[in-house]
């Protein structure tokens, strides 16, 4: 069965670039990827201190992850987006990671969120996403 993905920007809405307001999806097969930050699979944090490197490291592990179950960016319904002190001043990072993970118009549904710690040391950001395809 074929997953049908729609996104929808209403008007009545403040669309922004980075993300989609409103996606809908039927059929397919649905994917749940949990949480990642930027660690190796050792568990060496990358980009200690670095918002965009760590955001960027993120979206290239979701995009392998997304990989081995037949998906890419463009079948994300939904990301969370978990900051370590988010601040207004972290925008115009956060929408560069995001546009360069979804390129033109196919963005998930999102939610970021300022936290004051994660689980892992120095790490400053945690991504998690849910998808759909094709079954």
């Amino acid at each position: 069965m074929p997953a049908e993905i729609e996104r929808i920007r209403p008007d009545f809405l403040w669309n922004k670039p980075h993300f989609t307001n409103l996606v809908t999806s039927t059929g397919g097969k649905t994917i749940h990827l949990s949480g990642l930050v930027a660690s190796t699979p050792d568990g060496e944090l990358v980009g200690p201190g670095d918002l965009g490197v760590q955001m960027a490291y993120i979206y290239d592990t979701v995009r392998r992850a997304l990989a081995l179950a037949g998906a890419t960016p463009a079948n994300v319904l939904r990301q969370r987006v978990f900051i370590v002190g988010l601040r207004p001043d972290h925008r115009p990072v956060i929408m560069k990671a995001m546009m360069d993970f979804y390129g033109d118009g196919k963005s998930a549904a999102s939610t970021c969120v300022g936290v004051e710690a994660l689980l892992v040391e120095g790490a400053m950001v945690e991504i998690d996403v849910t998808a759909a395809v094709d079954e």
